[in-house]
């Protein structure tokens, strides 16, 4: 397996996590925010991609990516377990988990370049987690425009004396 489709295993997983939490989801806002995150993940995809169509024809494969393909992500884990659906559902803090479903995914990336031999492939997998953390800082930007309406500070002028 090359490291092109690892990738795309992982982001499909993400995006029907993302798709399964906005189905199960109560509150709108939950829901818009997993509906975004679902459209984020699917440019994402789609990057990947046209990446894997740019690559074509320069090999990629390493047996570092089919060992790690047998390790469960984070949001197949999730994904398999009701129980933790379930909860996701009305959990305030669930995007905490997703951040770190992605920084392990960033983490393994980093360990493969570093241990993988092939030019190519390393700088394949340096570029894959380079691409990895600019989607997760995205994510965190979305994920902060959702909830800017309930953070705001509290300052003495203007009259604001009493607590809101």
């Amino acid at each position: 397996m090359n490291a092109i489709e690892f990738m795309t295993r992982f982001e499909e997983d993400g995006l029907r996590f993302f798709e399964t939490l906005r189905a199960e989801s109560g509150d709108a806002e939950r829901k818009e925010l997993f509906e975004i995150l679902a459209d984020n993940q699917k440019r994402h995809l789609d990057s990947l991609g046209k990446l894997s169509e740019n690559l074509h024809g320069i090999e990629t494969d390493t047996t570092l990516v089919d060992r790690a393909g047998q390790v469960v992500n984070g949001f197949r884990r999730t994904l398999y377990s009701h129980d933790i659906i379930k909860e996701f559902k009305q959990d305030t803090d669930a995007f905490d988990h997703i951040v770190k479903a992605e920084e392990e995914v960033i983490e393994l990336l980093d360990g493969m370049a570093k241990a993988e031999t092939e030019e190519n492939t390393r700088e394949l997998l340096t570029l894959l987690a380079e691409e990895e953390k600019q989607h997760l800082s995205r994510m965190e930007n979305i994920y902060e425009f959702i909830e800017a309406p309930r953070s705001f500070l509290e300052w003495g002028e203007f009259s604001n004396l009493q607590p809101l």
